[in-house]
């Protein structure tokens, strides 16, 4: 009797036992079935990520400066569609979240324009959440770029010389370039800004198109010059601030630019009295520059003795490497030497200059045939006279 109930009594005990090891496994699964964990997936616009009945699409970037990306979350069944823009790094619950059931989006990381990273999390009795690929062919991005050029009509020029500086921007992107804003460096101390500065281009360039900017300068001071680039700042459709620039250039300003007259005067043949001769004159332009208002003067020392006619010329312009002839006549009423001396006034591009050249004249007596007869006649005589002596000796 008393083992029979000595064995009842340990059989009542391994069933208890038994019966409390099963509520502890049971309440262990429950336990590991709330359990909260996280999956991350990298996500293009239109694709999703579905769990258990729930459905997460990624709808757009909205934003990459401010970070914000547009999700779309729903149940299948329409207890839950919401479309909600999400700020990155920034926890968003659904259904209350995680912690009560729902599931919790976080956007970790956005790519570019087309992409972001994105942090589920959700309790474990919900499955495993699986990545659908969109269906949808990929929207073209709105991206706009701006091509940016800055040019000077010439890379060399003088001191005093104007130069045209030309800005053109081009949106070769994508999409429209909002709130163009140029940023061209403040006036160079080598120069002088006429017209036109600072340059003003459309705030708005749709893809493809174009526009210039145009202003004046004048180079002051000589010397190489670096020439930096010109900023410009522009920003998308969803206000991402984006800025392209131009390539720095250099350009080299010489000396101011001058005209130099060069005179040459030949000098003329001796004249005998009333003969007629020609003065060549030559003034050439050997400067940089055109020579204008040119004005030439004679004179001649001593004052009377030698005419001349055309010595006073007048001329508009000579420009550089060309030059100016023409010839006087000149004629002697008395013997003598003459200086002539040439007087050239011009301006130079700088202001008044004055050129002086001489020349030299003689004037020679004129000559008689007779004259000579006047010395060979008694040469003949006297010679007659001594070979006739030298035959009387003789004999």
């Amino acid at each position: 009797m008393k083992a029979s109930s000595y064995r009842l009594g340990l059989i009542c005990l391994l069933l208890y036992v038994l019966l409390i090891g099963a509520a502890c496994a049971a309440e262990s699964d429950e336990e590991d079935e709330d359990e909260i964990t996280f999956r991350d997936f990298s996500l293009n616009i239109g694709d999703r990520v579905d769990l258990d009945d729930y459905q997460m699409e990624l709808i757009e970037i909205q934003s990459l400066r401010d970070g914000l990306v547009v999700m779309r979350v729903s149940r299948v069944g329409g207890s839950l569609d919401e479309q909600r823009a999400l700020l990155l790094d920034s926890p968003n619950n659904f259904d209350g979240g995680a912690e009560k059931g729902g599931v919790t989006i976080t956007i970790t990381d956005i790519f570019d324009e087309q992409s972001a990273r994105v942090r589920l999390e959700y309790e474990q009795k919900l499955g495993t959440p699986r990545k659908r690929a969109s269906d949808r062919p990929a929207a073209m991005p709105e991206k706009p770029e701006l091509l940016v050029q800055k040019s000077f009509d010439r890379n060399e020029m003088h001191v005093g010389d104007e130069v045209k500086v030309t800005i053109t921007i081009k949106n070769t992107g994508t999409g429209t370039a909002n709130d163009i804003d140029v940023q061209d460096i403040p006036p160079l101390p080598e120069f002088t800004y006429i017209a036109g500065y600072p340059p003003k281009i459309k705030e708005t360039l749709d893809s493809g198109q174009s526009d210039s900017a145009v202003y004046i300068l004048n180079a002051a001071r000589e010397g190489s010059v670096q020439i930096p680039a010109v900023v410009v700042s522009y920003a998308d459709s969803k206000k991402n601030s984006k800025s392209n620039s131009s390539e720095p250039f250099s350009i080299i300003i010489r000396p101011k630019s001058k005209a130099d007259l060069v005179i040459n005067v030949e000098d003329t043949p001796p004249l005998v009295l009333d003969e007629e001769g020609l003065l060549n004159i030559s003034i050439s332009n050997q400067g940089s520059a055109s020579a204008t208002r040119i004005e030439a003067t004679g004179e001649v020392s001593p004052s009377d003795g030698l005419e001349i006619k055309g010595l006073d010329k007048s001329f508009f312009e000579i420009p550089p490497g060309d030059a100016a002839n023409f010839s006087a006549s000149i004629s002697g009423h008395k013997r003598g030497i003459y200086t002539i001396r040439l007087k050239v006034s011009y301006d130079d591009g700088d202001g008044s200059v004055i050129r002086e050249a001489t020349s030299r004249a003689v004037v020679l007596k004129r000559e008689y045939k007779y004259q000579y007869l006047l010395v060979i006649i008694p040469i003949i005589i006297v010679s007659a006279w001594i070979y006739r002596r030298h035959r009387e000796y003789k004999y």
